[in-house]
């Protein structure tokens, strides 16, 4: 019996193989493959080149950052002129230093904003770990920031040094907001969330657009929640309701963690089985042109956390992403592309292609290189 499984789990992986090389010369690429590395946002500002020198070394073409508000403003008062990306109050050195970095190893970033100063949420934090005040802030604050962000890596602002700072296209706004963890609303209830969360996207969509047309605004970035419950708004549900609500796009962008593997039949949305149900809503929402859908989170977590009960091995993981990419609904242009999350373990999130604190490289990891390499230099437009 064990060696009927081995040769099964062998013919898995060779034909999950044929179809990541693209055997049907006329299927689109798809998604392209990216991954996230969480400690360029947190890490002391003098480990982010080696910090990307471990992204370059996957070959990915494309990340995701985050961008913390709260530490670009972290003074007690609001910049005197919040919408000027030179205004006294901001430290930009680390997002700089990240921009500049990633421009120069030739990686596209796509750049999720969120993290509310204090000042913008009524001089109150609350935090569940980490640097993140998830109160919802005032949403005119918010737009000002983004203005200031969006000017400040339009591809024509000259940074401290006087060298013209990277452009940035693809703007996530906020993280997660469909989660208490992330967006909390001074009001309760799914509408509340949905209602403050419109008027982010009403504020940012514009001010982002204004400072650089050329720019791609992400919304919903939706958490991997099926159901709504008190402490969250259920995938569909929340891309219902912004689309009730017709807030303005140009994508839309979903995390997709199911405890079912890849390849297995679920009803539950997200999963990678229920990918077309979500591309049917945004359908609903606009046909002409059809809105894009970018995966900006996922992946399999190899231990049990306190954020999360499911876990799978290491061998499962890094076959769980060979299928991911291999999947006939991802090898699409609709879906723009699928962000791995993590590059490496932490102790909240093990779901890295290397291991926390050694950096010891899971099978995962060269799986990912190997997508990669198929996909000979994918990126996004």
């Amino acid at each position: 019996m064990a060696g009927l499984v081995a040769v099964a789990a062998v013919v898995a992986a060779v034909v999950g193989a044929v179809m990541l090389s693209g055997s049907d010369a006329t299927a689109p690429i798809g998604a392209v493959a990216a991954v996230q590395d969480d400690h360029l946002s947190t890490e002391p500002i003098e480990t982010i080149p080696a910090r990307l020198d471990l992204l370059e070394a996957t070959g990915a073409t494309t990340t995701r950052v985050d961008l913390f508000w709260n530490s670009v403003a972290s003074g007690p008062e609001p910049p005197q002129d919040p919408t000027d990306p030179a205004d006294p109050a901001y430290d930009f050195s680390r997002a700089d230093t990240i921009m500049r970095g990633l421009a120069d190893r030739g990686i596209t970033p796509i750049l999720s904003v969120y993290s509310t100063p204090a000042w913008s949420s009524g001089g109150a934090v609350d935090a569940i770990g980490g640097p993140i005040n998830r109160l919802a802030p005032e949403p005119a604050d918010y737009g000002r920031f983004m203005t200031a962000v969006a000017t400040r890596y339009n591809g024509a602002f000259a940074g401290p040094g006087g060298d013209v700072l990277p452009e940035i296209r693809h703007y996530e706004v906020w993280n997660e907001p469909n989660l208490s963890g992330f967006l909390q609303p001074a009001e309760e209830g799914a509408e509340a969330r949905l209602d403050v969360y419109a008027d982010l996207v009403r504020a940012a969509h514009p001010a982002i657009k204004g400072a650089n047309a050329r720019a791609q605004v992400i919304v919903g970035v939706g958490g991997p929640r099926s159901s709504t419950t008190p402490t969250g708004v259920g995938a569909v549900e929340w891309l219902r309701g912004l689309r009730e609500r017709d807030v303005p796009l140009d994508a839309y962008s979903q995390h997709v963690y199911p405890a079912a593997a890849p390849t297995v039949e679920t009803e539950v949305v997200p999963s990678w089985s229920s990918i077309g149900r979500v591309i049917d809503e945004l359908d609903a929402w606009r046909a002409d042109p059809a809105i894009p859908l970018y995966i900006t989170e996922a992946g399999y977590t190899t231990a049990a956390t306190r954020f999360r009960d499911t876990k799978v091995t290491e061998a499962q993981q890094a076959e769980y992403l060979t299928q991911i990419f291999s999947l006939p609904q991802l090898r699409t242009d609709r879906i723009k592309a699928v962000v791995w999350f993590n590059l490496q373990d932490n102790a909240d999130w093990p779901a890295g292609l290397l291991r926390d604190v050694t950096l010891e490289q899971k099978p995962s990891y060269e799986r990912f290189l190997q997508v990669v390499r198929d996909q000979e230099g994918a990126r996004l437009e």
